[in-house]
């Protein structure tokens, strides 16, 4: 199973040069990171397109989102609601799974006394 976990715009990623985009440090935030990649769309649209970059294009990479619709597999009908690009992160190794605790159970102590027989009577009965 796959642990990817989705990163917060504050924290700090680290990437070597070779696959920066639109950043000059080796460290930044999320939001840092995201806010070149909107940078690189937008050159390239301005660039190679006849695109030009607008306010609601750049929602992507906000929490606001776009607004848009989705189909998931297995599902027969569109579903509306918003979306927006973000960075997930999974651990080289995965984080061990918590071990369950069982409760230790107190032991019961068993007492092994014969039961009554309803012949004990009419043997109590025979002896007298």
């Amino acid at each position: 199973m796959e642990n990817h976990q989705l990163m917060k715009l504050g924290e700090v990623i680290s990437i070597s040069t070779d696959q920066q985009i639109n950043i000059t440090n080796e460290t930044c935030t999320v939001g840092e990171f995201m806010r070149g990649l909107s940078s690189a769309i937008e050159l390239y649209l301005q660039r190679y397109t006849n695109y030009s970059w607008t306010e609601e294009r750049g929602q992507w990479f906000t929490e606001e989102g776009v607004e848009g619709q989705v189909l998931r597999f297995g599902q027969n009908e569109w579903e509306s609601g918003t979306l927006r690009l973000r960075i997930e992160f999974c651990p080289d190794e995965p984080e061990p799974e918590p071990e369950l605790e069982t409760p230790e159970l107190p032991l019961l102590e068993a007492s092994i006394e014969p039961a009554d027989s309803p012949l004990d009577e009419i043997r109590r009965l025979a002896e007298e």
